[in-house]
């Protein structure tokens, strides 16, 4: 049997190093690496307690072993065995055989290498192969390399291009044999190598080359594709799958041949590896040896030959430095292709706790994870036990390799880690890491406190370092920053879980410690026990050699560190000479403490093998208890509040992204801990994070609370508020959690006293998004409407009273709501103790029986006693107007009533109704007209109370149809009447009447009466309210009865005429809305928003019943979405969607229209108020009115613009549309809410084409109204197209050298006002225009170069970028409110006024100069420049600038007081020379700044040539045109016009911001001054 044979050659190595004397004592206690010599025996270092007579007793028995073993018929074959082929191959000679043909003589039978191979391997276990002479084996190796290498490059897959099966069984068969015998040729030459005290002419290097080259050859070739489908070649050339894919669709059949094969070469890979311990190879090797040992961890299914292949690449790691790097790089290289499905994902099996507290960690972990943790732990190296027993003064050589043995491993691991986090960044082509680092992490935490994986500590101390630097440093890409987030969330819910569950290890503990000797050190004590553990163990398990190294290694460094820090408090403490010797008390007992603990490390190290004598060591569970108990002292353990104050530091964060992370990890950790929660810094950083700008991040806050407060209920209190807030939230997955959280709260904890409230916001929410709905409904099914378990009376009480708490909650805000809920989830006894309690309960059954009246059937003879309540409260009156209504539902339903019970209800209703009231009245007689109308039918009864009722009587056979005329002409005469209570009382009624007799509503008196009170304005409110009430009743009842239609035709519909039953219903209330349908939309322009509630109401019926094309509705209801009041603003934003989801573009329609009737609604709001209509909230948001409107419009690209550039066309001259309304719709412009930069770039392109149309136009009008100009001697045009020009170009604008000047356009102004009014009026387009392009340019911080670079036919991608915007920038044209305060239609203009009006002219004039040029590439900045230089002349009175201006002033001021600096006060004490940069405060330009460099002096003054340029922007020389050529622009300036000396520009000919700030503040004061 395989397996058994392995076990058997394993277990006798094992046997080999324990009792191979100075190896096993390095082995054992992990020497430096160094070649072991084979001179080396046991008796070279005899056990020290041994006395002479017993070492003679061991001699002589060793020596009767050895015979006896000699003389075994094992041995004599196998010596026989190799003399017959020595003899047989005495002549050929072996060095001389060609390396591609081997001697048919050389190679071996089957059956005699089987039989070697198997002899060799009992040979080697029992220890005397090195009895045989060295020159005979070194002859047999070099055969057994012939047989190896026969078959070191032949395949054993079938190949199926053979003509026959046959054939190629035949082929398979040939060649599986000489695998096979090259097989046991090689296990035959291992067991000779591997044996014990070898000499060293048997390590044959070609031999071992041979052996690798055949093992590396048929893993790759034979073993892993037929184990791992993904190494498999389509001999067809179809290599187009991926390893996943090929793994997916493979079988797991294996041929026989194969699985041999794959057993031998199991053994192969474990007999190297006992090679490496014995004999030091070359780097080609042991390369080679790497390869083998790393590649079988990428293959699936070859557990056994991982775990072979950790044995194997930890010797090679452990023993071999410069080989690690190369390893490591290895193993990254293929960790993509790590298996990832399930199954064999985790194949190592760790020992398993019995007890429930195993962490609820895996028992099974990935191989490559414990061969990194081997890894890692094989690098500790120790002195050996001679070296530990030195003298003396060497100790610190000893302590100084054991701490560097120790920060070797931990190098190492860093390395690792770094690397490996470092390929979780974003994805790489297919390749994605983070789930390998996940798997990775989670193989760490189940590791963590496992005796055999002291490394799994030291890796997570590390990997909590490097997460916490990879998240924290914002340069990292963002994506790795998440995922170390994430990972260092789950290291330190990890942590706090260990932390809360070792507060019960104590007492196991305290077990352990009085079950053993008593050592004064409680912690040396339980290392001992460890250690022992470790010891004994490392017989049956060698890797824990490695552990127990490392455990010693990393004591020996904590204690030395522990050392270090406290010399270098002592060190510091030196200084302050307060507490100096206590402090030297405590420093000398921490090294005495430490020295102790060294001493004691360095005595176990010595005795490494005592614990075999003793029986009581600790098992398993008792050692993770211990290695838990004393991880709990070292930094990782105590590095939670680090991680944590890490994790909250990034909640401030402005990535997404990382912030939503960071909630979720602290989720993680509240779920481990809820006390956490109670930390002041978690509180605030949740708290902040519930009021986050991102929903994700504020859902994961909401779920954080969540979950504390359902594990803390004792809590709930302190964060309910904060919770309840969050349902309202704009998020809809927000609300979504909070409901659930609620929900949760209202099961776990009926009993809070906050529960009703509860209910009401969630039922609140009945009408949200399709996803809430459903939860809110099945959130109060299961909280109301499931049976209770075992008929529990107590749980259905409280459910009662819950229900009835909550809709005597819902008393003020109204029943709809709880209707809705009810008609959701479409399924009480009473029980009132008070009265208030009283009503609730019956208001309840009402809604019950509103819905579903059949579950009051039952229940109506109790309800029928309470009509006979003595009316003395509001609330008797509320309990006897509900008993009524649910008595009007029910009765009807109920199957043969009693006549005694009818006949008291009847008479009851008459008293109530001659005794009481008009809201009793109402109700009680409608609920007598239905158990006349569809029960008793006593119409006598009735008939004769109305006659006394009324105090008159009437022949009993006047017909239904002149009572129904004589009642319509009653109640019309009385609409007359000349009190109001009458004529509303009366109106009331014509609503019952047209309820039941709806075709009244067609008699022309009543169409006259209800037109007029709704159009006329003079009417009284309350009678236009009733009008519109009576409107919404008959539309709410005849939509009751459709519905009541709807449920009988569904019973009926096999046999009913579908075309019939469409003529009986169609047409009336339809036709009713079509004649007052426009009176109802245009209440919508009334001041009193009652009236406006109503309206909006009835429409809202009328488009739900379908009654009434919805395109004539569209823009009224964008204008009710204007409305102050929330509720009225919801209901038409609301209505719109509805009619945008069915109708799609109707909206768009009629946009402009709606947006022209806001302006209407809000002048009717605002009455007859003289102050500006604007178009946005007065609130925080300074959100436009018709922001509801764009959100609708904007979806579609072709639909937003045409929109927008039909607003704009608004503003045109001649669409002669009113100042105040162009500023309601400039306020929307301003304030919509845009979203990516397309939207603002496409009004402000769209502004300056408008601007340059009208404002030609406008500068048109203006000239043909002046009076023709006197005639003049004519200029030099020449002159003066050089002046123009030079100011065009330069950017220096000269309005004295202009055509006309201000005082000339004055004297040319008419007599008639009426023209220049007209240019203000139509002027105020264009300058709103201008403030709303310099708007939008602020609040989205616009440059000029982006604006002009726009282009609307470019791809919608180019812009589509979400635009940021500022806070704090508000929409404010002074000058149009101005205007339209000083309301000049109507005033007398004066003096003052006519030339403001032409100064605005002038500079309009000017900037149509600069709109309307054609620029040349290299001066469009300097147009730019210009042209916002005229703009800031026209729009001088805005806000900004006057801000601006005074600022300037401020610092202008400053300056004067102090001239403090040569720069401040503009070097003017310096002397100007050629080539200097000057600034210029010339009066005849009105440019700023002035700039220009100096050419010479002159006589005057100097001559300059001039520059162009901004405050903000380059400089360059201006020139102008002459003819056909550029040259420069030059003037000549006199030395008082320098306002500034040597200005030095920066190396992009800018100018500093300090020279640029000097120069706003000089040229203010030089304007204040002028002024």
């Amino acid at each position: 049997d395989k397996t058994w044979k392995h076990e058997e050659k394993k277990g006798s190595g094992e046997h080999r190093r324990r009792s191979g004397g100075v190896h096993n004592a390095r082995r054992g206690s992990g020497s430096r690496p160094r070649e072991w010599s084979p001179d080396e025996s046991d008796e070279d270092c005899p056990p020290p307690s041994l006395s002479d007579e017993n070492i003679f007793l061991s001699i002589n028995l060793l020596t009767f072993v050895f015979t006896e073993k000699m003389d075994s018929s094992t041995f004599k074959r196998f010596a026989a065995s190799m003399d017959n082929i020595l003899e047989s191959l005495d002549d050929v000679d072996l060095t001389a055989a060609d390396d591609d043909e081997i001697p048919e003589e050389l190679l071996l039978g089957k059956h005699q290498l089987s039989e070697l191979g198997s002899d060799s391997a009992k040979i080697k276990a029992m220890g005397i192969f090195n009895k045989f002479s060295s020159s005979k084996l070194g002859k047999i190796l070099n055969i057994l390399e012939k047989n190896i290498q026969d078959s070191v490059k032949l395949s054993t897959l079938l190949n199926h291009d053979n003509d026959s099966m046959d054939e190629e069984r035949l082929w398979r068969d040939l060649i599986m044999e000489r695998v096979t015998k090259s097989a046991d040729a090689c296990l035959t030459a291992l067991n000779i190598m591997t044996s014990p005290h070898m000499p060293k002419t048997v390590y044959i290097e070609d031999v071992i080359e041979r052996v690798l080259q055949y093992t590396k050859f048929h893993l790759q070739n034979s073993v892993y594709p037929q184990y791992d489908p993904a190494y498999r070649v389509d001999p067809h050339g179809g290599g187009a799958h991926t390893s996943k894919s090929k793994r997916a669709k493979s079988s797991s059949h294996k041929q026989k041949v194969v699985v041999t094969l794959y057993s031998k070469v199991c053994d192969i890979v474990s007999s190297i590896s006992e090679l490496l311990e014995i004999q030091l190879l070359t780097d080609t090797t042991i390369l080679q040896v790497s390869y083998l040992g790393i590649t079988p961890f990428f293959v699936e299914n070859v557990n056994e030959l991982q775990l072979c292949g950790i044995t194997l690449v930890t010797a090679v790691f452990s023993r071999y430095e410069k080989h690690r790097q190369l390893i490591l790089e290895e193993i990254f290289t293929s960790l993509a292709r790590l298996p990832t499905n399930k199954r064999s994902l985790r194949n190592f099996r760790q020992v398993e706790l019995n007890s429930s507290d195993s962490d609820g960690g895996s028992p099974f972990i990935q191989m490559v994870t414990a061969l990194v943790l081997q890894l890692i732990q094989c690098v500790v190296h120790l002195p050996s036990d001679r070296e530990a027993e030195d003298e003396p003064p060497k100790k610190v050589d000893k302590d100084v390799f054991i701490t560097n043995s120790y920060e070797t491993a931990m190098r190492t691991a860093q390395n690792f880690l770094s690397v490996f986090l470092k390929k979780c960044g974003s994805k790489q082509g297919e390749e994605d890491y983070r789930p390998l680092f996940e798997n990775f992490v989670h193989d760490l935490l189940s590791t963590i406190n496992k005796p055999e994986w002291p490394a799994a500590e030291l890796l997570l101390s590390l990997l909590g370092r490097l997460l916490v630097h990879q998240f924290s440093n914002k340069q990292t890409e963002m994506a790795l920053r998440v995922a170390s987030l994430d990972y260092l969330g789950t290291v330190a819910s990890r942590l706090r879980k260990d932390a809360v569950t070792s507060k019960m290890d104590q007492k196991a503990i305290d077990r352990i410690l009085k079950e053993v000797i008593t050592e004064s050190d409680e912690t040396q004590q339980l290392q001992r026990e460890l250690l022992d553990y470790l010891d004994e163990n490392s017989e049956t398990e060698p890797s824990l050699v490695f552990a127990r190294k490392f455990y010693i290694a990393q004591w020996f460094r904590d204690a030395a560190s522990e050392a270090e820090k406290a010399m270098k408090s002592q060190n510091e403490n030196n200084e302050n000479s307060n507490g100096h010797f206590e402090d030297v008390d405590s420093t000398g007992e921490i090294m005495q403490r430490t020295e102790a603990r060294k001493k004691f490390l360095r005595k176990v190290l010595r005795k490494s093998h005592s614990s075999s004598l003793r029986t009581n060591t600790v098992d398993y569970e008792d050692s993770c208890l211990i290695v838990r108990y004393l991880a709990s002292m070292r930094p990782f353990s105590q590095s939670f509040d680090i991680y944590l104050s890490q994790i909250l530091r990034v909640l401030g964060e402005s990535a997404i992204a990382v912030r939503t992370k960071a909630m979720k990890c602290l989720s993680e950790v509240v779920a481990v801990d809820p006390s956490i929660l109670a930390r002041l810094d978690m509180q605030r950083g949740v708290h902040c994070r519930l009021m986050d700008n991102s929903t994700s991040v504020r859902e994961a806050a909401v779920e954080l609370l969540g979950r504390f407060v359902l594990s803390r209920p004792q809590l709930i209190e302190q964060y309910y508020d904060m919770l309840i807030e969050r349902i309202l939230d704009t998020g809809i997955s927000v609300r979504k959690r909070v409901i659930k959280i609620l929900r949760d709260i209202c099961l776990e904890q009926p009993d809070f006293h906050k529960i009703t409230e509860m209910c009401v916001k969630m039922i609140r929410r009945v009408n949200d998004e399709e996803g809430i709905k459903k939860l809110v409904n099945e959130t109060f099914q299961k909280l109301w409407f499931t049976p209770t378990p075992n008929h529990d009376k107590d749980a259905m009480t409280r459910k009662i009273l819950n229900i009835t708490d909550v809709v005597s909650a819902c008393k003020d805000s109204g029943y709809d709501w709880f209707e809705q809920l009810l008609q959701n989830v479409s399924y009480c006894e009473d029980k009132g103790v008070n009265s208030g309690r009283l009503v609730a309960c019956i208001t309840t059954l009402y809604l019950f029986s509103k819905i579903k009246a059949q579950l009051m059937v039952k229940h109506a003879m109790t309800m029928q006693p309470y009509l006979t309540t003595k009316c003395n409260t509001q609330n008797d009156f509320m309990v006897i107007c509900n008993v009524a209504k649910i008595l009007e539902l029910v009765v009807p339903l109920m199957e043969q009533p009693s006549e005694t019970f009818l006949n008291t209800i009847e008479e009851d209703l008459m008293k109530l109704i001659i005794k009481y009231g008009m809201t009793v009245v109402q109700h009680c007689v409608s609920c007598l007209g239905a158990v006349v109308n569809k029960v008793t039918h006593n119409y006598k009864f009735v008939w004769a109370c109305f006659n006394r009722y009324y105090g008159e009587k009437c022949a009993l056979s006047s017909t239904l149809i002149v009572i129904k005329d004589k009642v319509l002409e009653l109640l019309l005469y009385f609409t007359t009447h000349e009190d109001e209570e009458v004529q509303i009382k009366a109106i009331i009624g014509l609503g019952f009447q047209f309820i039941m007799h709806p075709e009244l509503m067609f008699v022309q008196d009543v169409k006259i009466l209800y037109n007029s009170i709704l159009s006329d304005e003079a009417i009284l409110v309350s009678l236009k309210v009733q009008v519109i009430k009576n409107l919404q009743t008959y539309l709410q009842e005849e939509d009751s009865r459709m519905q009541e239609a709807d449920r009988e035709w569904k019973k009926q519909a096999k046999e009913e005429d579908l075309k019939e039953m469409g003529d009986i219903s169609s047409g009336m209330s339809s036709s009713i809305m079509q004649i007052y349908l426009k009176q109802v939309l245009e209440s919508f322009f009334n001041s009193q928003s009652t009236v406006r509630h109503f309206a909006l109401s009835v429409i809202t019926l009328t488009l739900n019943q379908g009654l009434i094309h919805p395109v004539q509705c569209v823009p009224y209801l964008v204008a009710m979405g204007t409305d102050p009041e929330p509720t009225m603003k919801n209901k038409a934003d609301q209505q719109l969607v509805e009619i945008d989801k069915k109708y799609s573009g109707f909206i768009h329609m009629k946009a402009v229209a709606g947006l022209k009737m806001s302006y209407q609604v809000q002048q009717a709001i605002n009455g007859p108020k003289k102050t500006a209509i604007r178009g946005f909230r007065h609130d925080d948001s300074d959100s436009a009115l018709c922001a509801h409107l764009y959100t609708l419009v904007r979806g579609n690209r072709q639909h937003r613009r045409a929109f927008l550039i039909s607003l704009l066309n608004l503003f045109d001259d001649s669409s002669k549309t009113e100042v105040n309304m162009l500023l309601f719709i400039a306020d929307n412009l301003a304030c919509f809410p845009y979203q990516t930069q397309e939207e603002p770039l496409f009004i402000m392109h769209h502004v300056d084409i408008t601007l340059s149309v009208s404002g030609s136009n406008l500068l048109q009008s203006f000239k043909e109204m002046k009076k023709k100009k006197k005639k003049k001697k004519k200029k030099n045009s020449d002159e003066d197209d050089e002046v123009v020009h030079r100011r065009k170009k330069s950017g220096l604008c000269d309005s004295d050298s202009d055509m006309e000047g201000e005082d000339a356009v004055m004297d040319r102004l008419p007599e008639n006002p009426i023209p220049l009014l007209d240019f203000a009026s139509a002027s105020q387009g264009i300058l709103l225009l201008l403030v709303l392009k310099q708007h939008l340019k602020n609040l989205y911080g616009f440059s000029d170069s982006k604006i002009q670079k726009y282009s609307p036919t470019e791809s919608a991608k180019v812009y589509d970028k979400n635009v940021n915007r500022k806070s704090k920038v508000h929409f404010n044209p002074r000058q149009t409110l101005d205007y339209l305060k000083s309301d000049l239609a109507n005033t007398n203009l004066s003096y003052e006024t006519k030339r403001n009006i032409v100064k605005q002219y002038l500079d309009f004039k000017v900037l149509m100069e600069h709109l309307d040029r054609d620029e040349e590439e290299e001066e469009v900045e300097a147009s730019a420049n210009a042209r916002n230089k005229a703009i800031t002349s026209l729009l001088k009175g805005s806000n900004e600038v006057t801000t601006e201006a005074s600022c300037c002033s401020g610092k202008m001021q400053g300056l004067l007081k102090g001239k403090d600096s040569a720069e401040d006060s503009g070097h003017m004490n310096e002397t100007v020379k050629s080539m200097d940069v000057i600034a210029i405060c010339c009066p005849k330009y009105k440019d700023r700044p002035q700039i220009a460099r100096v050419i010479q002096k002159t006589k005057s003054g100097y001559s300059i040539h001039w520059m162009t340029g901004s405050y903000s922007g380059p400089w360059a020389e201006a020139k102008k045109r002459d003819g056909r050529k550029k040259v420069p622009c030059v003037d000549t300036i006199k030395e008082s016009e320098i306002i500034y000396k040597k200005i030095s520009l920066t190396s992009g000919h800018k100018l500093t911001n300090k020279v640029a700030q000097t120069l706003r503040a000089l040229y203010a004061a030089k304007e204040g001054a002028k002024s």
